[in-house]
C-alpha cells in the first residue's frame, strides 16, 4: 500500500479505525455487463433543477416529463434482443477471460456487483478497495472531468467478517493482477488490480 493509496483511504475511516492495505483496481474482464432492468435514466443535474425552479408555474408544468407508458411490444422486442446480445457478449467474454462472477444477483457478491452498476448513473472505471481492521470499503473515483487527480467517494462497505478471504492471481487464469473478494456465503467477484505487482500484496496484508 503506498502513501497515496493511504492518503486516498483514511478520510473515509471512522475514529480509532485502522487502514491494513488498500489497492486500486477496476472490474476483472467476464463480470457481467449491467442488467437492463438496472440501467436508470439520466438524472436532472443540481443546476437544472435550480435553473427550472426560477421558471414560471406554467413553464415548469410544460416541462414537466410525462408519466412513463407501458412498454410497446416493439419495445419489449428490442429490449429483449439487446439483452439476448449481453448474454451473448458475458457468455464471450467468461470464455475468453474466465468467469469473473460466482453467485447470483442476490448472493453477496451480486450485491456488490448491483450497487457498483446503480450507485451512480455511469458506474465508475477506477475503484479503491480499502481493508481496516473492522471494515471492508470500496471507493469509486467520481472525480470530473476537469479533475487531475482521482476523487474518491464511498460506494460500498461490509463488516470484514461479510468476507471469507481473498485469492490472487488465481490459477488458470490469463489475468495478471486478478484477485477474487470471496465472502461469507460463498458467492466471489474479480478484480483486478491497475498496477499488477501489487495484487499479492494486498490479499497477504488484507488476509492478516
Amino acid at each position: 500500500m503506498n502513501k497515496e493509496h493511504r492518503g486516498q483511504a483514511e478520510p473515509h475511516l471512522r475514529p480509532g479505525e485502522e487502514l491494513i492495505a488498500a489497492c486500486e483496481c477496476e472490474l476483472a474482464p467476464g463480470v457481467p455487463d449491467q442488467p437492463l432492468s438496472m440501467i436508470r435514466p439520466p438524472q436532472e443535474s443540481d443546476l437544472e433543477r435550480r435553473i427550472r425552479s426560477r421558471l414560471p408555474g406554467a413553464v415548469q408544468r410544460f416541462l414537466q416529463p410525462s408519466p412513463p407508458k407501458p412498454p410497446a411490444r416493439l419495445d419489449r422486442v428490442a429490449d429483449t434482443l439487446e439483452g439476448a446480445e449481453r448474454a451473448v457478449d458475458n457468455g464471450l467474454s467468461r470464455a475468453a477471460h474466465g468467469k469473473g462472477l460466482h453467485g447470483g444477483w442476490e448472493s453477496q457478491a451480486g450485491q456488490f456487483l448491483a450497487t457498483h452498476y446503480t450507485a451512480a448513473h455511469t458506474p465508475a472505471s477506477r475503484l479503491l478497495v480499502a481493508f481496516t481492521d473492522r471494515r471492508v470499503l470500496v471507493l469509486a473515483d467520481r472525480a470530473k472531468l476537469w479533475q487531475l487527480k482521482q476523487s474518491y467517494e464511498p460506494q460500498w462497505e461490509a463488516p470484514r467478517t461479510a468476507l471469507a478471504g481473498i485469492h490472487a492471481n488465481p490459477k488458470g487464469v490469463l489475468q495478471r493482477g486478478r484477485f477474487e473478494l470471496v465472502f461469507a456465503d460463498g458467492s466471489w467477484i474479480a478484480l483486478v488490480a491497475l498496477v499488477p505487482a501489487h495484487a499479492d500484496g494486498f490479499a497477504a496484508r488484507a488476509g492478516q
